[in-house]
Order: C-alpha cells, then sequence, then structure tokens
C-alpha cells in the first residue's frame, strides 16, 4: 500500500481487522514518506497527539499490529518512485498479489500504476481532494 494517509489509515485498518496478510506467507507493506503533523489528526485516525513528528507508515502498522496481533506488516518511509527502485525493485513488484494507491500526488499515482502494469498487477487506485473520493479496481489489460 503506498500511503498511509487518510485512505491509508482506512485500508490498513481493514487489511487488519479481515485478516489480509495474517498467513504464514502473508504480508502487507505500507510506505509513505511523510510524518504525522497536528492537521493530520482530525482525519487520520489512527494518529494521536504523541504521534505527531513520527512516521505516518510506521505509526499505522503499529496500531494496525495491536488490532490483529496476527499481521505481518512491513513500514517503509519512503515514496515509490525510481528514485527508489533499490527498495521497490523487481523481486518486491513480483512478489505482490496487489498494490493500492493512496497517495495524494499524481506522479506517484502513475508510477505505481506504470509498475504495476509492467508487473501484471492489480491496482485498487483511490483518492481524495476534499470531500470528493474516487477509487477504482484495475486489472492489467482487462480493465
Amino acid at each position: 500500500m503506498i500511503g498511509a494517509g487518510a485512505l491509508g489509515c482506512e485500508y490498513v485498518k481493514a487489511f487488519a481487522l479481515m485478516g489480509i496478510g495474517c498467513s504464514s506467507s502473508g504480508n502487507v507493506t505500507v510506505t509513505d514518506n511523510d510524518n504525522i503533523e497536528v492537521s493530520n489528526l482530525n482525519r487520520q485516525f489512527l494518529f494521536r497527539k504523541n504521534n505527531v513528528g513520527d512516521s505516518k507508515s510506521k505509526v499505522a502498522s503499529q496500531v494496525a499490529r495491536d488490532m490483529n496481533k496476527d499481521l505481518n506488516i512491513t513500514d517503509y518511509k519512503l515514496y515509490a518512485a525510481e528514485e527508489t527502485e533499490t527498495i521497490f525493485n523487481e523481486d518486491f513488484w513480483k512478489g505482490l498479489d496487489f498494490a493500492v494507491n493512496a497517495v495524494d500526488n499524481i506522479k506517484a499515482r502513475q508510477y505505481v500504476d506504470s509498475q504495476c502494469i509492467f508487473f501484471n498487477k492489480p491496482l485498487l487506485e483511490s483518492g481524495t481532494l476534499g470531500t470528493k473520493a474516487n477509487s477504482q479496481m484495475i486489472i492489467p489489460k482487462k480493465t
């Protein structure tokens, strides 16, 4: 999952409660290069005032693990882009069952979309803008 803001918090909570990533071979990977700010607290419900300044992906992963002790979750404080392909490399993308975009910028969305198409991975694309939201499931070569 790329992004641990408002949508990302909702998704990571849902994954934990549904048991996604809880099998012996399962894992949820969450990445966000941002830190928690006071202005996030009203809509990014996994975070509390004492988390201000901490990594969004790290705190979201810790809270999700508290919700489900069987959750296997890995967090990165990185953005997904060509510059981070030493981490998000070919083996990483090949190892995914699907990807989730919960990001707030077009460049990141386009990068993840291109990787999912190249590696033939389904992508749950989503975003918000104020009170508006969108989501779509993208299946390479089918949708």
